[in-house]
């Protein structure tokens, strides 16, 4: 009876092993079209039986000794790593794209055609200074380049400002899956307690969720011996055990924008991560978003320094009656050289004309403005500035308005121009002129607020194209047409069109980076997919094939079966 029973031990630990290591199959070709699906494999052992016969020992059949997941844990490391460098890049470059886009000049609204068609109207007005159709044009066309850098700014702006909104949707979504990781974390630890097999399902669901995570943020992780993963951001855990720290999303103006920081919910600890899509994604906003704000402020700003610069100094096609600054100073009564007046361009001590005109005889009258800012006691403010016109300039009056701004008005039958001293042109060495927006062509300092000076756009004869304040003078327009080639950088190698073609280059080197830097990372993730597929992935014919060959076994076994109990049967009717 003791070969029977061992038998049919043999029997039953077949039958057994191979429904488990058939089930494991069926697993396998139920996942195959699971992509977070990890290949499980059936590992059997032979049995050790008792002695027979002569010492012999046929063994005691076959049992299914482990379920064993197929994953490679550091393959997957760097999967994830993959993914997050993907991430990044991709979030990047969409953005890019978009502001690439604003710099394209086959449109004719970009910022670089606007240029062309300003400083080339002014080259115009040069030649026929008193067309009005020409006056006209320039003005228009000084209107269409302020409203294309403030749509450039905007529309930076406004692609920075959907930035900073999808990092604080990414923060959201990162937060949840932290906190699910945890909490199967718990599952996992609870299933696998005093079991020799692991949880091979909520195992398989945890490392998904961890491919979503190295979406937004490039992790690594850490196992316990519990079963657990601990999870990094950095060096920092953001996972450990079945509790998750938390991330928030925490919004901060730096006085220009909104820039939103993700941080660590128990700390307020800001997380640092160089991959993922939250990196690309602040990279975008801060990189290609408001950091070329800035530098399209500066060519604004440079645009309209220099040309108010020229046309400060020149004059229209009639005089001034009234004129009133377009810059309002926050304190009329400090040096206009102290930051504290509020006044937002540089100016240095020199000097600059008016030059009053009786209508009566015509005769012209020039009257030198000496501007002091040495850092002394008598330094010029703007309440000395208008006291020392009234007092100085016959037929001038000027005062401080109430809101801080320099106001010029002519006594009945008196006119006046600047830059002319009724003999030959003069020129504002000390820049006060365009600094307090008197006789400028544009208002302004920025992108954000630069417009044609409203005073041009209601009278267009006002427009400064002589020096000398005589028919047919162009000098001034000329100056200003040159400013198309002229260097005005700090650093003496750019025109104001080559500051925007720097602009432009950097936005077309960006994209280009951006580009190459996401088709690298599609190489790598596609190389380590391949990898982990040959590792983890369900092979269906390979599956086939253990399918046929389990079920065999399992045949195999039950036949065996059947004899066992016939010769059982057939012994017991011997014993009756």
């Amino acid at each position: 009876m003791g070969l029977l029973n061992s038998s049919l031990q043999i029997g039953r630990s077949a039958i057994l092993s191979y429904e488990g290591a058939l089930t494991a199959v069926g697993n396998n070709i139920s996942g195959a079209g699971n992509p977070d699906y990890t290949r499980l494999s059936a590992e059997l052992a032979s049995l050790q039986g008792p002695t027979f016969g002569r010492g012999l020992q046929p063994g005691a059949g076959v049992a299914l000794t482990d379920i064993h997941r197929n994953i490679d844990q550091s393959l997957e490391a760097r999967v994830r790593l993959s993914i997050s460098a993907q991430q990044s890049a991709e979030a990047r470059q969409s953005f890019v794209g978009q502001i690439s886009a604003l710099f394209d000049n086959t449109s004719g609204t970009d910022v670089g055609t606007r240029l062309n068609d300003f400083f080339h109207n002014f080259d115009e007005l040069q030649n026929t200074p008193e067309d009005s159709a020409i006056r006209d044009l320039t003005i228009a066309s000084g209107q269409n380049l302020a409203g294309a850098l403030t749509d450039l700014r905007s529309n930076l702006a406004g692609i920075g400002e959907d930035i900073d909104g999808q990092i604080a949707d990414a923060a959201k979504v990162a937060d949840g899956l932290a906190s699910d990781i945890a909490e199967l974390n718990g599952q996992i630890t609870s299933a696998e307690t005093g079991q020799r097999g692991q949880a091979t399902a909520l195992r398989d669901q945890r490392d998904a969720l961890l491919r979503k995570l190295s979406e937004l943020y490039d992790v690594s992780v850490r196992e316990q011996p519990n079963g657990a993963l601990n999870v990094y951001i950095g060096s920092e855990a953001l996972v450990q055990g079945n509790v998750s720290r938390g991330l928030v999303a925490v919004p901060a103006s730096d006085g220009t924008f909104v820039r939103t920081t993700v941080r660590f919910a128990d700390t307020n600890q800001e997380v640092q991560s160089a991959g993922g899509r939250i990196a690309g994604l602040i990279q975008a906003r801060d990189q290609d978003a408001y950091g070329r704000v800035g530098s399209v402020d500066a060519l604004a700003a440079s645009v309209i320094h220099e040309v108010n610069r020229i046309h400060a100094d020149g004059q229209g096609l009639v005089p001034f009656r009234s004129l009133t600054g377009d810059v309002a100073l926050l304190d009329p009564n400090v040096s206009l050289a102290d930051s504290s007046s509020g006044l937002p361009s540089g100016v240095t001590s020199g000097s600059f004309y008016i030059t009053v005109s009786d209508d009566a005889t015509g005769t012209p009258v020039a009257y030198r403005i000496n501007v002091d800012l040495s850092g002394g006691a008598n330094d010029t403010t703007l309440s000395s500035l208008a006291d020392d016109i009234t007092n100085n300039v016959d037929g001038v009056t000027a005062t401080v308005t109430s809101d801080n701004r320099l106001s010029l008005q002519s006594d009945s039958g008196f006119s006046f121009v600047f830059g002319y001293d009724g003999q030959s042109a003069r020129r504002d060495t000390s820049g006060v002129l365009a600094a307090l927006g008197l006789n400028t062509f544009f208002s302004g300092s920025d992108a954000s607020s630069i417009e044609v000076n409203p005073t041009l756009v209601g009278n267009p004869s006002y427009l400064a194209a002589a020096a000398e304040n005589q028919p047919g003078d162009g000098v001034v327009a000329g100056r200003i047409a040159q400013l198309d080639v002229a260097t005005v950088s700090t650093d003496g190698q750019l025109s104001i069109p080559d500051e925007y073609d720097a602009i432009a280059n950097a936005v077309a080197v960006a994209g280009n980076s951006s580009n190459s830097e996401l088709e690298s990372a599609q190489t790598v993730m596609q190389s380590l997919k391949a990898q982990r597929e040959s590792v983890s992935g369900v092979n269906l014919d390979e599956e086939s094939i253990s399918l046929v060959k389990y079920q065999r076994a399992f045949q195999g076994a039950a036949r065996y079966l059947s004899t066992v109990n016939q010769l059982m049967s057939d012994l017991v009717s011997l014993i009756q």
